[in-house]
């Protein structure tokens, strides 16, 4: 038996964690002493000379594009000076400078010139157009496009961008930056923080979720990614995900990690350590306004008797507010008790790459710790992630490729889920105390103190995931542009979950006889351990044929492959109690009587083959065509039905290389429109509904045999098939002034068909049909639209950029083969968007007794409780009065804009992000009027309606409303500064000597503001004021490069 370690360290497997990073540690100095002594020059100091400064004399001219048109706002800086100067509307510049100098001539969009003066006192420049933003590339599905002539709704971030944020969890980076990718953080437990994703809203009824790719591979550990490692991530939203097929109905995320550069080793070392804390927490009511409002609900519960003996009398709320008694008359602020005044975050990452024509490598390595921000709860996520990327030319025509990751996580948390801890957290009473003066801890409500949570052990998963990737490459040499790639793709990850719960004690003060009782907690009454292991693996082989040239005014590139996955998954469990002592948390240590142990295990398997295909057509850059398709198959459909075909057309128009068009309009320096036109699937249902499902259960004893026995579930649908939908576009991309400004549009109509659900109407459950299965019947429409807008410009010393984008979608549900009631039409889900939620009209409150008499209401409500509107008008408040609310948690439009400023060796970077039309119905403020009012939050007593407060904005305490309504609908509204960095950079020259190419010290922030419309008391993000709060962070880093 292996004994628990008595410091409490906590081993990784094998290696453990520790010596994993100190292995690692090990081989990085290795590799800085080969640089060392490979690299690194012993040069010479020599003494600077110093000459008398050349004199001086005005230079003017113009600064004009190729058209000659001039061009406002280039800059011209003397070379080696700080000295500088813009051109004029006309194009016309005067600066001072040596005779023998030279100038450098900048403007945004155009190659940049250096000229020396060589004595003259007039220099007319001529700047020809940059052609690299004509060169951009964007990832698309299995492969690249140029941007100007890409004709689907894609949108990509570079990881730079992402890098810049401090948070630990990548999606949480992404809200904001891609217009139409939706990114809600509910929570911010680490760990556990997550984004939900969406990508234009909610599509279907059923599974929402995008498809996401990285490194051409489904794989779902976006969030986990180190964000040095990622080059960009690019959304596809419209029909061109077709190309994806079955996976690609709610949209694809392609994420891409960098490859080496050539050069001789560059090593990269990055350093932050940050301190999080909540945003926002809500203010609970202390001991005293507790005591008054219990009085107040148990008057009312009485029926506003004349005479009424109050539960806590005058004196006892005296002691309370005095602190005379800390035992008997507590008041305990529970946040205070075990809130951190921060929790810790650190991050480390070290590369090195480099290479040759011939060689090409990457090997990155990383490291994550953060800690909980509450004492006593035990909340701790650690990762340990690797990469290694080799790129090898065997010679012209031929190349491979290896890229081998992992991710190696551990969440150490309570017993007791966190959020749970944290919500019962603010709800613990403020009239219990929560330490004695001794020191001892109290037990709380029914002894489930948050403080007694660290003596109930543990809940840990330990994740490792290896990643591993191999490709091969060849060019055709006898057909120009033909070259065939094959990839095979191994995934293995282990996911071990132990959990061990632990019999924990207390202290709870005898008034009698003024000692401290030692008692038993309420939570396990023995010692139990619950262990899980589970092993996914996922082989993918993949191949493609391309063809790729032109032919005078022709472009033409074609693709077609082949891709088949298999993907297995099968987990053990043991399950033991009654251990010999708590101290060794073993499996083997526990009891071996049959009743106080358990296992189990399971195992599954899926399939998928599928046929891909594109078809591009360019005619001098100005007339675009793609056709792409999907034949897939997958093992969720029955045989003869597994096969589904995906095909999706893209049409672009270039106006900008149109003669006429320059002619006209030379200050627009692009402008395309574009159309897609596609159906896309989505097959993410549960497996094998074509099948008669069994489980185990209902043994029966035969003589004195017990036999398992089989219960039959869901009744099989044979017709199970595909989600279907169809998806148009159409958008206009354009870039004026040489970059100065750019905008993008894009309108999109998505209509989802064959959604599973159940026949409500065509066969209701009054006949009797049990069991019955969902069909592919439902129908739901989206339809919105999104904007770009980019601004980018170089003034003397200072570059800046400034982009914003926006998104707004709105579903709406065509069928779902509901009972309609021709009473309640305002009821029907159809004809309302996706999540629309049923909610009674608040009208105010009942503020005295005669609005309450002369309005319906139900039997039952008092002056001070909510007004319910009569929504039918039939004089009766019921279930009827319900109308359906189009607004949900999931925001109708997002935004965000991102800033980024360099000056000299100074940069920082600005971005905000918000959304509205989202609504979040808060239960847990409603529910104040528990009898215990263990919801006690500030905001909900403050301005309470009382007999001595009649025009209050709050409802009484103990109030009574039937159901959810919108007094609580909370509208979700918000703007953030999201981030917020600012970086120096060492100049070169102070490093000269030193064999350190860069040096970057930078501090950044992350939810650092927010400005929300209506929710103050919690961050508006969250859909629960009793939620785990999400974190703002401050971040201090370094960057080093040799």
């Amino acid at each position: 038996m292996k004994k628990l370690n008595p410091n409490g360290i906590d081993y990784w497997s094998i290696p453990n964690f520790k010596l994993k990073i100190n292995l690692f540690f090990l081989f990085f100095i290795l590799l800085l002493q080969v640089q060392a002594n490979t690299y690194v020059e012993n040069d010479k100091i020599s003494e600077p000379i110093l000459n008398e400064e050349p004199p001086q004399f005005q230079v003017s001219g113009t600064v004009k594009d190729e058209f000659g048109e001039p061009l406002l706002g280039a800059t011209i800086l003397v070379a080696g000076t700080s000295t500088g100067t813009t051109t004029d509307f006309d194009g016309n510049y005067t600066i001072s400078a040596p005779n023998d100098g030279q100038l450098i001539i900048s403007y945004i969009g155009y190659t940049t010139q250096t000229v020396a003066i060589n004595n003259r006192s007039k220099i007319d420049i001529v700047l020809a157009s940059d052609a690299t933003s004509l060169e951009e590339t964007i990832v698309v599905g299995y492969g690249t496009q140029k941007k100007i002539t890409l004709t689907g709704s894609v949108v990509d971030v570079q990881g730079e961008e992402i890098a810049k944020s401090p948070n630990a969890n990548i999606t949480a980076s992404l809200q904001g930056r891609l217009p139409g990718l939706v990114a809600v953080q509910r929570s911010g437990e680490p760990g556990r923080d997550d984004a939900n994703i969406l990508i234009r809203g909610n599509g279907t009824t059923g599974n929402n979720s995008p498809l996401i790719i990285i490194d051409g591979v489904e794989r779902s550990l976006i969030g986990r990614l180190n964000p040095d490692d990622i080059e960009s991530i690019s959304v596809l939203k419209d029909a061109s995900a077709a190309i994806y097929g079955a996976r690609g109905g709610n949209g694809v995320i392609l994420v891409t990690t960098k490859k080496g550069d050539i050069g001789k080793p560059q090593f990269s070392i990055s350093y932050n350590s940050a301190f999080s804390s909540p945003t926002q927490i809500p203010d609970m009511m202390d001991a005293v306004t507790y005591a008054q409002v219990y009085n107040e609900g148990a008057y009312y519960r009485a029926g506003r008797p004349a005479t009424f003996t109050p539960f806590y009398s005058d004196e006892a709320i005296q002691k309370y507010r005095d602190g005379s008694d800390p035992i008997l008359f507590p008041n305990t602020d529970w946040m205070g008790e075990i809130r951190k005044d921060f929790s810790l975050q650190q991050r480390v990452n070290m590369s090195v790459n480099g290479g040759s024509e011939a060689v090409r490598y990457l090997l990155s390595f990383g490291t994550t710790t953060q800690d909980g921000d509450f004492k006593y709860m035990p909340t701790e996520y650690k990762q340990f992630n690797f990469r290694a990327k080799i790129d090898v030319n065997i010679n012209e025509n031929l190349s491979i490729g290896a890229n081998i990751s992992g991710i190696f996580t551990k969440r150490n948390y309570s017993i007791v889920n966190n959020n749970t801890n944290f919500t019962n957290s603010l709800r613990a009473s403020p009239l219990l105390v929560a330490r004695y003066p001794n020191g001892l801890k109290a037990p709380g409500r029914f002894g489930e103190s948050p403080l007694l949570l660290d003596q109930r052990g543990y809940n840990r998963t330990y994740d490792e995931p290896i990643y591993s990737s191999f490709t091969a490459s060849y060019k055709v040499p006898f057909v120009k542009g033909l070259r065939v790639d094959a990839s095979y793709n191994y995934d293995l990850s282990h996911v071990w979950n132990k959990t061990y719960n632990l019999p924990y004690t207390y202290h709870e003060y005898n008034v009698n006889t003024q000692e401290y009782d030692l008692k038993q907690g309420t939570g396990a009454s023995t010692v139990e351990l619950n262990e899980r292991f589970t092993r996914y693996t996922t082989k993918l082989f993949n191949y493609r044929i391309t063809y790729d040239n032109n032919f005078g005014d022709h472009h033409i590139a074609a693709m077609v492959g082949q891709e088949t996955q298999q993907n297995t998954d099968n987990y053990i469990s043991a399950y033991r109690r009654n251990f010999i002592s708590p101290a060794i948390d073993q499996i083997n240590a526990g009891s071996n009587v049959p009743d106080d142990k358990n296992n189990g295990g399971n195992a599954g398997a899926s399939a998928r083959n599928n046929y891909l295909g594109r078809l591009n057509y360019e005619f001098q850059d100005k007339y675009l065509f793609e056709f792409a398709f999907r034949y897939e198959g997958s093992q969720n459909f029955p045989q003869g039905k597994r096969y589904g075909f995906f095909p999706v057309v893209q049409v672009g128009w270039v106006l900008s290389q149109e003669k006429f068009f320059q002619d006209a309009l030379p200050f627009v320096n692009t402008l395309k429109l574009r159309a897609t036109h596609g159906q896309v699937g989505n097959d993410r249902i549960n497996q094998y509904q074509y099948l008669q499902l069994f489980s185990l259960g209902g043994n029966y004893t035969f003589g004195t045999s017990d036999s398992p026995g089989l219960n039959t579930g869901t009744l099989p649908n044979p017709n199970v098939t595909w989600e279907v939908s169809t998806k148009t576009d159409f958008g206009l991309s354009t870039s004026l002034w040489n970059g100065l400004l750019g905008l993008d549009l894009t309108y999109f109509m998505e209509k989802r068909e064959d959604i599973l659900t159940s026949r409500n109407l065509s066969i209701p459950s009054i006949l009797g049909f049990p069991n019955l299965p969902p069909e592919n019947i439902g129908k739901v429409d989206n339809k919105g639209f999104e904007i770009i807008i980019t601004h980018k410009n170089t003034i003397k010393d200072l570059k800046y950029d400034i982009s914003a984008n926006m998104g707004y979608v709105k579903s709406n549900v065509v069928f779902l083969d509901e009972v309609p009631n021709p009473n309640t039409p305002w009821k029907n889900v159809e004809g309302h968007p996706v999540g629309a939620g049923l909610y009674y009209q608040a009208d105010g409150i009942f503020n005295t007794q005669a609005e309450l008499d002369a309005y319906p209401h139900q039997n039952g409500q008092q002056v001070g409780d909510i007004k319910i509107i009569d929504y039918n008008g039939d004089g009766v408040i019921n279930a009827d009065d319900q109308f359906r609310f189009d607004k949900n948690t999931t925001p109708e439009i997002i935004f965000g804009m991102n800033m980024n400023f360099e000056y000299k060796n100074f940069d920082l970077n600005l971005f905000f992000q918000g959304q509205t039309n989202a609504y979040h119905y808060d239960g847990d403020f409603a529910n104040f009027g528990n009898a215990d009012f263990t919801n006690g939050f500030v905001g909900r007593a403050a301005d309470r309606w009382t007999v001595s407060n009649p025009n209050g904005t709050m409802p009484r305490a103990d109030s009574f409303a039937p159901g959810s309504n919108t007094f609580f609908l909370f509208d979700a509204t918000f703007v953030r500064l999201k981030s917020m960095e600012i970086g120096w950079t060492i100049p070169e020259k102070l490093l000269a000597s030193t064999g350190v190419n860069s040096l970057r010290f930078y501090a950044s922030g992350f939810n650092l503001l927010t400005w929300a419309k209506e929710k103050k008391f919690s961050d508006p993000e969250g859909t629960s004021a009793l939620a785990y709060p999400q974190l703002r962070t401050i971040n201090l880093g370094v960057n080093v490069k040799f």
